[in-house]
């Protein structure tokens, strides 16, 4: 299940409205959280365990780096300044070849047979 930006902050401000210092430390629990989130989206379907882990990841996440955002996909390289350009200009000149495009754009593109 993909959970929106609104449902990651519900869980994290559970955390912060049950969670409970220890040693400087913020504990919470992962089923006051889980409570809380079924209470306010009762119409979703979803498997328990697996919004557990979610909890847990999204709240490891929000400590760990401050936001809720996920930062960069690995699977995704960066793509540079030059090769958006290029990129774009393709995109005005729709009639380039497949064969030509590589050239042009700077970007690999791998062509099934």
């Amino acid at each position: 299940m993909v959970y929106s930006v609104e449902q990651d902050t519900c869980i994290v401000m559970s955390r912060y409205r049950n969670g409970t210092f220890v040693n400087e430390e913020c504990a919470y629990s992962a089923t006051v959280c889980k409570q809380e989130y079924l209470a306010k989206y009762r119409v979703l379907i979803i498997q328990e365990t697996s919004l557990e882990v979610h909890i847990r990841d999204v709240i490891n996440r929000s400590v760990r780096i401050g936001s809720l955002n996920k930062g960069k996909s690995p699977e995704r390289p960066s793509v540079s300044g030059k090769v958006a350009d290029n990129l774009r200009r393709s995109e005005q000149n729709p009639q380039t070849s497949l064969t030509r495009f590589p050239q042009q754009s700077g970007v690999p593109v791998a062509i099934e047979q």
